[in-house]
């Protein structure tokens, strides 16, 4: 697929293009010099594609490999200053004294004497580089190159369910829970462990047993912890008391944290995992006190050491063999997405590429992704047939692992690599990695769609290929992890120029272009040393304080800053020679101002101010920065966005703006032609114009309207004429069809927006997601029942809503017989008045004959019904919801009866004064009961084996009404507010 250069040299090819043809950068003396570059290039796209592999087995082609990537840098960086050059020298001039002018001409002609010995300098490598002719194909041809289409973003694998396939390992599971539970009794505790090579499977295994229904019965408290090399303390002890059900956010030092952490589990049942062991010192000195406290507790371990587990005293250890050969071809198969009807015609050919996969999980996977691109047995074949070991490569990172890797095409290959330089175990963002790689000069324009949309299907193209691992709990896959090997083989394959620094690797070569710095790192290295460094990363690294107020002059390479979370409170005006700056993230730090030559990052296209706290103004020179495509002033203090955000004709997604005095208005949107996310705030203050804002803006995906008011008393004090100019405001804000996203948030007007009311499946076909949220005022809810694609509906804080009946689910969706036809998901909170809701489709007006056919939210799964103290009763047409599974109820004071709700598995209720009765729920398996003081009744709950009660004094007659059930029914009973859940919520 061809090496990284090919994707450099491309790009290089077609940037030098454009230079040689821009009449500002021809009046440079370097103008000779830069047609010699491009020449020099031109040679270089003719690198033999297996020249990397070769680096790795031959040292003096490392040499050669490591010189091409130094150059290919520095040609970056001097393409690069050349092009901010000609930007700056298009600037409008200010005006400028006789002294000034000479200086500016002093520094143009200093600037093209530096530039022209730069090029020059880089040109003589590429000479000598070229002498190596073995390095180059003769073959000249054009390599094919991967091309963004339309995805089909359900084309990766499925991630509710864990890729477990064999009997082998799913018998090791019964095994090992039957262990587990059968020694479960008061006082019993156990170390058991899983050991097996980097790749095999341990933490698949280990997942699989920690969600098993037998473990979740029988544990009180699940507890999840991913080890790691570069664990810290704090982190670990912090991670456990969250998943034990209590907050710690305010709590920094261990000898705050473990106390808290004693108390959570004192006198409960606790299953911990600790997934992927490196020492046992984790457990014997800083884990095994706290869990003494505990009523029982029983540990599993995965570890590579077997040592690990021997000093744990582990009871008992299970070795993970390789999967044999037919398992291998059941998860190639299921990962390389082939159908039914093509697996016979794949099988042969796929056995053999398992059987070279040598039973590794991880690495059938890998391969499986590679084989997905694959359409035909030839295709496949050539994949067998390939060079899979490579001499110089450690051996775990070999064979399938840089198959896989090799066979992406370059412009992925940049992508995966810089992956490598996260934190282990890190979560990946699909939104923020796309603006890391664009930022990085990784993703290129194609065809009509936007750099962001093609970085973020190169994103889901890394899962499809099994590169990252979507974490189960975010269905569209928007958050991902890297598996340790395949990190270990990026950090391995960028060793020379990039590095990931944690606590026991801290000592920096010199010349890096990249670092990554754990939060565990307590010294902060002598940054300014690497003076080529162009990505650095910190992630809320607390021992980050203070910034030396010359180091970015020495830095001027720096692309990528990242200080989120840091304990920053100053940034020094020295930020603003990093000319070449694309991406800035200051999230969460403790800054009170930027400093004015922020407006001189000429090349700044992402800006990140969330969540700075204490920030209250911005800088005026911000208004500058043509480039910027990306801006959040969500979470601060700031009282004034400057005029002039719609000279920002390249913003994506811009948060957290408001109208100002006379600073930013609305109308100002209308001129924003590529916005996608828009988040605007304290509409309260807004003034409503003639023209409608949005509706041109035909690429906007996501809108959030939100009204900042602090209280419910501040909510009520608007005049009439105030609430109607707010009414205004929202009414010229109707979005454009494109929309999938829509939040409102605090809206004070009487009624919701036309555009909502009033046929809204025709002003937003697409809409997935629905949030009105603190919308106070509205005692009208819009017909969402008419929109076709939407999956997810929250209601919360509507305080004038009384009765929520025919007007939600309008007219219906005729071409999909249904009312919401494709809900999945269900929230009601907060609504403090609501007394009555009806799902009656028959009393809906204007419906025709054949009303009756049309059916309920048949997709929808999930309902959750928080603080609704006035509700009387749940809809009698629920029980024709057929998909509907988990319910949770909490804080419905007049609710008397749960009953006739056939599909339900799994039902919470809480804090519900007056329920009595739960009845006629056949399918109902799990039922977990906290603060409800008059419940004594329940009836045909036939499927029950479960159940939790905890404050609940007719305890004794609920289980009288199970007596004949109630054979194989766990019941745990607790009193004095004792939570004694296990780690389940509605969406398990």
């Amino acid at each position: 697929m061809g090496t990284i250069l090919d994707a450099l040299t491309s790009k290089f090819l077609t940037k030098l293009g454009q230079l040689i043809e821009d009449e500002v950068v021809m009046t440079l003396s370097v103008k000779k010099d830069i047609k010699r570059l491009k020449k020099n290039l031109e040679y270089f796209s003719a690198v033999r594609e297996d020249t990397e592999a070769l680096a790795m087995e031959d040292r003096r082609i490392e040499a050669w490999w490591k010189s091409m990537t130094d150059v290919m840098f520095d040609v970056d960086v001097i393409i690069d200053l050349v092009m901010v050059h000609s930007q700056k020298l298009l600037l409008p001039p200010r005006s400028v004294c006789c002294n000034q002018s000479m200086v500016s001409c002093f520094g143009k002609l200093s600037f093209d004497h530096k530039v022209a010995r730069r090029i020059k300098d880089i040109n003589e490598k590429l000479d000598e580089i070229k002498t190596n002719t073995q390095m180059f194909s003769l073959d000249r041809t054009i390599r094919q190159q991967f091309q963004v289409t339309t995805v089909d973003r359900n084309q990766t694998s499925p991630i509710d369910e864990l890729e477990v396939v064999g009997r082998e390992i799913k018998q090791s599971v019964g095994n090992i829970v039957q262990m587990i539970v059968s020694g479960c009794h008061e006082n019993s505790r156990s170390v058991l462990g899983i050991q097996g090579m980097g790749g095999i499977g341990k933490t698949t295994l280990a997942q699989k047993i920690y969600n098993e229904q037998m473990i979740r019965e029988k544990f009180q408290v699940r507890i999840w912890l991913c080890v790691s090399q570069s664990y810290t303390e704090t982190g670990l002890i912090k991670q456990a008391i969250r998943m034990a059900g209590e907050k710690c956010d305010q709590l920094e030092t261990k000898t705050e944290l473990l106390p808290l952490l004693v108390d959570t589990i004192k006198g409960k049942s606790v299953f911990l995992v600790l997934d992927d062991v490196w020492k046992s010192d984790v457990w014997i000195d800083l884990l095994l006190s706290p869990f003494m406290r505990a009523f029982n507790f029983h540990v599993l371990v995965t570890t590579r050491d077997l040592d690990v587990l021997s000093e744990m005293h582990a009871i008992y250890t299970h070795r993970v063999n390789k999967m044999n050969y037919n398992d291998g071809l059941e998860l190639l198969m299921k990962k390389s997405f082939q159908s039914s009807e093509q697996i016979s015609e794949f099988k042969n050919m796929g056995y053999e590429i398992v059987k070279k996969c040598d039973g590794l999980p991880l690495a059938i996977k890998v391969v499986a992704g590679v084989l997905s691109t694959k359409k035909t047995v030839a295709e496949w074949k050539s994949i067998r047939d390939s060079k899979w070991s490579i001499h110089g490569l450690p051996k775990e990172l070999g064979g399938p692992l840089y198959l896989s890797y090799n066979n992406l095409p370059p412009q992925l290959k940049q992508c995966f690599l810089w992956c490598a330089l996260l934190p282990p175990n890190f979560g990946i963002h699909r939104d923020a990695v796309a603006y890391w790689w664009v930022a990085e000069g990784f993703v290129r324009k194609e065809h009509e769609f936007s750099v962001h949309e093609i970085a973020e299907e190169y994103y889901l193209e890394l899962v499809r290929r099994n590169l990252i691992q979507p974490i189960p709990k975010y269905v569209d896959k928007a958050v991902s992890t890297m598996h340790d090997l395949l990190r270990s083989l990026g950090q391995y394959l960028t060793k020379d120029h990039s590095l990931f620094m944690n606590a026991e690797n801290n000592n920096a070569m010199s010349n890096l272009r990249r670092i990554g710095i754990s939060h565990a790192v307590e010294k902060i290295p002598a940054l300014e040393e690497h003076k080529c460094l162009r990505s650095l990363l910190l992630f809320n690294n607390k021992n980050f304080k203070l910034i030396h107020k010359e180091i970015f002059r020495k830095l001027e390479h720096i692309r990528i800053l990242v200080l989120s979370g840091t304990s920053i409170q100053n940034i020094p005006e020295s930020l603003g020679n990093l000319v070449l700056l694309r991406l800035l993230d200051l999230s969460y730090t403790e800054i009170n101002k930027l400093p004015e030559s922020t407006g001189s990052l000429i090349s700044l296209e992402y800006l990140s101010l969330l969540g700075c706290h204490h920030l209250d103004s911005l800088p005026a020179g911000l208004m500058r920065l043509s480039n910027i495509s990306f801006l959040q002033l969500e979470q601060t203090a700031v009282d004034h966005v400057p005029k002039g955000i719609a000279k920002f004709q390249q913003l994506y997604n811009l948060r957290g703006v408001f109208e100002s005095g006379t600073g930013f208005r609305l109308d100002e949107l209308r001129r924003l032609p590529n916005i996608q996310r828009l988040w605007v705030e304290k509409l309260e203050s807004a003034v409503p114009g003639t023209e409608l804002v949005l509706k041109n803006s035909h690429n906007l995906r996501e809108l959030g309207l939100r009204c900042t008011v602090a209280s419910t008393q501040e909510r009520t004090r608007y005049q009439t004429d105030e609430v109607v100019r707010i009414q205004q405001v929202y009414e010229m804000l109707i979005p454009s069809p494109s929309l999938v996203y829509i939040f409102l948030e605090g809206f004070l007007g009487i009624r919701f927006p036309e555009w909502l009311l009033s046929e809204p499946e025709l002003n937003m076909p697409g809409l997935c997601h629905m949030h009105l949220n603190e919308c106070v005022s509205c005692s009208e809810l819009p017909p969402a029942g008419q929109m076709p694609e939407l999956l997810v509906l929250q209601i919360k804080g509507a305080d004038e809503v009384v009765t929520i009946g025919t007007e939600l689910l309008g007219k219906g969706v005729r071409s999909a017989a249904a009312f919401f036809p494709k809900l999945e998901l269900l929230h009601i909170i907060g609504m403090c008045n609501l007394e009555k809701w009806s799902l009656n489709r028959n009393m809906c007006d204007d419906m025709e004959d054949n009303s009756q056919q049309l059916s309920l939210m048949p997709c929808l799964k999930r309902v959750l019904l928080l603080d609704c103290p006035k509700l009387r009763a749940l809809p009698q047409d629920m029980s024709m919801i057929v998909n509907l599974k988990r319910i949770h109820i909490e804080g419905a004071h007049k609710l008397q009866e749960v009953v006739n709700l056939p599909a339900v598995l799994w039902l919470k209720v809480k804090n519900n004064a007056c329920l009595r009765r739960i009845s006629n729920l056949c399918k109902l398996q799990h039922l977990f009961v906290q603060d409800c003081p008059m419940l004594d009744q329940a009836e045909n709950l036939c499927s029950l084996n479960r159940v939790y009660m905890i404050d609940c004094p007719h305890v004794q007659e609920f289980r009288n009404c199970l007596a004949e059930e109630e054979q194989g029914i766990l019941v745990h009973v607790a009193a004095d507010g004792r939570n004694i859940f296990p780690d389940e919520s509605l969406y398990n």
